[in-house]
């Protein structure tokens, strides 16, 4: 069987995913949580003393921290304040700054960004803001970089993927690929799966994200 042919693999931890109750809509959503959740963690705050201290309640930042709802700009404000950080940090260009032809340009070096250096994955947004049922995003990921060990899901649609430099190992339920350059791939967005840089160099994926379930005003939305 070739390596980009799906097997089968006895990995214990698969037989019974972990995946969190609800499914976020947005992959920013998800990758925005994560990073708040490890910054949280690193100073030794509670989800208590986060969420009072930034005026709101701990049910919403347990909410976001998941994924499951968006943080507004003033959310977000709060929250780096209360880490220390700059907002561009956790998300840089949150917002398009330069609107070009009814939001349907978007130049370069204004693309949102999505830093997870601790999972060792950095996403740059391509979408222009006028797009609601598209997304396009380049993940750049560093040798062993990943979305963990649990599998995760990102709300309805579909995603198409294509590996432009190094290698990319995807599983996707029971089942891994290794992926190498020029390699492309798909899968619905409810697919639970996971992904990680298996080699020793930087690993470059260009994904398009379908959003059927996305409409405008949800905040800070783009995709996975």
């Amino acid at each position: 069987m070739s390596q980009s042919s799906f097997v089968a693999r006895d990995d214990a931890s698969l037989s019974k995913p972990a995946l969190a109750a609800g499914r976020p809509e947005s992959a920013v959503d998800m990758w925005l949580g994560q990073q708040l959740r490890q910054l949280r963690k690193q100073h030794g705050r509670s989800l208590a003393d986060v969420a009072q201290a930034c005026g709101m309640s701990v049910g919403l930042l347990s909410q976001i921290e998941r994924g499951l709802s968006s943080a507004s700009v003033k959310m977000l404000h709060q929250l780096a304040r209360e880490f220390g950080v700059s907002v561009n940090t956790l998300l840089r260009n949150a917002e398009h700054t330069e609107v070009e032809d009814g939001g349907r340009v978007a130049r370069a070096g204004t693309h949102r960004y999505i830093d997870l250096r601790e999972k060792g994955i950095v996403k740059e947004m391509y979408t222009p803001p006028a797009c609601r049922s598209m997304d396009l995003c380049r993940a750049t990921i560093e040798p062993g970089g990943s979305t963990g060990n649990e599998l995760f899901v990102t709300g309805q649609g579909e995603q198409i993927g294509v590996v432009v430099k190094g290698a990319l190992e995807l599983w996707v339920g029971d089942r891994v690929v290794l992926l190498n350059e020029g390699d492309s791939f798909c899968y619905a967005s409810s697919t639970p799966r996971r992904w990680r840089n298996p080699g020793s160099q930087v690993t470059e994926v260009i994904w398009a994200i379908s959003n059927i379930n996305q409409t405008a005003g949800d905040g800070v939305q783009p995709p996975s």
